[in-house]
């Protein structure tokens, strides 16, 4: 390997480490305060220069819109690797208790940059978050149908009542303000889900 080459991959490694304390500090100042922040005031956080915040984001908006591309990359990352079984119901159980989990670290920064829109319209103007989350959690509701597990619906209403009980500001509610575990909360919401989706 050449010298260049050996000192290239540490600078590389360094610059992503910066930029991932930068949208961890980016996520910290939107939980306390929303998104009236200043890139230094991202960059005191996350203990790097101010130049370094401005190399990797033009402004407070593009590093509020990088931190939520991440946390939503990996939302819908984590429901692709949970193992899909041959029970439907537990698959979505498994999707709920993953949500939770994470909408539980990133929900008080998350609820500062919702979009007034609503899901299905969003859907429809082919938003890819909501059209990836859409598509994950109709595929879920549609073998729970064949499979008999829950009566036949309309499975857009489904997926929308889905994604309202599964609010990240439900989710702050429960595991902040009530103190409940992630376990706790995932599990009552669930079963909140599956009353709407119909089974008893």
């Amino acid at each position: 390997m050449s010298a260049v080459g050996s000192r290239e991959r540490p600078r590389r490694g360094d610059a992503r480490l910066r930029r991932a304390a930068l949208l961890a500090a980016v996520g910290e100042l939107l939980a306390e305060r929303g998104p009236g922040f200043s890139l230094a005031e991202a960059a005191g956080l996350a203990g790097v220069s101010t130049a370094t915040a401005y190399r990797n984001f033009a402004d407070p908006g593009s590093a509020i819109d990088a931190f939520f591309a991440e946390l939503v990359g990996d939302l819908l990352e984590a429901f692709d690797r949970l193992p899909g079984g041959g029970d439907p119901l537990a698959d979505v159980r498994a999707v709920c208790r993953e949500w939770v989990e994470q909408a539980s670290r990133w929900g008080a920064a998350a609820v500062h940059i919702r979009s007034p829109r609503g899901v299905l319209a969003r859907r429809g103007e082919e938003d890819p978050f909501v059209g990836g989350l859409y598509e994950r959690l109709a595929r879920l509701v549609e073998a729970a149908i064949a499979s008999g597990a829950v009566p036949r619906q309309d499975v857009r209403f489904a997926v929308l009542m889905w994604v309202t009980i599964f609010d990240e500001r439900v989710v702050v509610d429960l595991t902040r303000t009530l103190e409940w575990s992630a376990d706790e909360a995932a599990e009552h919401l669930t079963g909140a889900l599956l009353r709407v989706l119909g089974r008893s």
